[in-house]
């Protein structure tokens, strides 16, 4: 049986992380330099899945259980041009976003991390090695007040996950205050969010 610890909830999440697929082969999957996206006010996950029951001897006989699709929906304070010219496949045109009838075949796969903060002041790692970033117009607006204080309007982007070619993976999350002895949590974050295939020690990435 395993060591079941008090759950802890969870309070904040910050230091999203965008890291662009520079290669994903039989070989190894291999990244561009981490891309920090600051300005997270919340990530809601978009997994869907379902089970049925397979009948035979006019019973339930078997229970199929299956993902339909993983991901999440970030939303952020703003997604910058430069950001958004990331995750589209774009070139930045004199610091500004251009969109062209060909855009939408550019959209480059990426992974992506981030942490989610606990009551008991460690975090849990969360990180996504594959997908894609559905189309998301960060052009709009709401009027502000003439009185009282402003709303503040916040923009969002859609992750559809897939697995990586070279091995399967779709996502991996650790708890900060459940690491091998050897590796500190300082340590944790810090690989976390410059290497997306790191793990804390050998036998947990077997």
């Amino acid at each position: 049986m395993p060591d079941v610890r008090k759950p802890k909830t969870t309070i904040g999440v910050s230091q999203y992380t965008i890291f662009p697929v520079d290669e994903d082969a039989s070989t190894g999957t291999t990244y561009l330099d981490a891309i920090p996206v600051p300005g997270t006010v919340e990530i809601a996950p978009t997994d869907s899945g379902n089970a049925e029951n397979f009948d035979a001897d006019d019973e339930p006989y078997e229970v199929d259980s299956y993902i339909e699709s993983m991901g999440h929906e970030l939303t952020n304070a703003d997604i910058p041009p430069e950001v958004e010219a990331v995750i589209r496949g774009l070139t930045l045109k004199d610091n500004g976003v251009e969109y062209d009838k060909d855009a939408s075949g550019k959209v480059p796969y990426c992974g992506v991390a981030w942490r989610v903060l606990k009551s008991d002041g460690h975090y849990r790692l969360v990180r996504y090695y594959k997908g894609k970033y559905a189309f998301a117009s960060n052009v709009g607006g709401q009027t502000k007040p003439s009185e009282g204080a402003p709303e503040h309007q916040t923009a969002t982007a859609t992750y559809a996950a897939v697995p990586r070619d070279s091995d399967d993976k779709i996502y991996y999350y650790l708890d900060t205050d459940n690491l091998p002895e050897s590796v500190s949590e300082a340590e944790a974050i810090e690989n976390w969010f410059t290497d997306l295939n790191w793990y804390p020690s050998t036998e947990v990435g077997a």
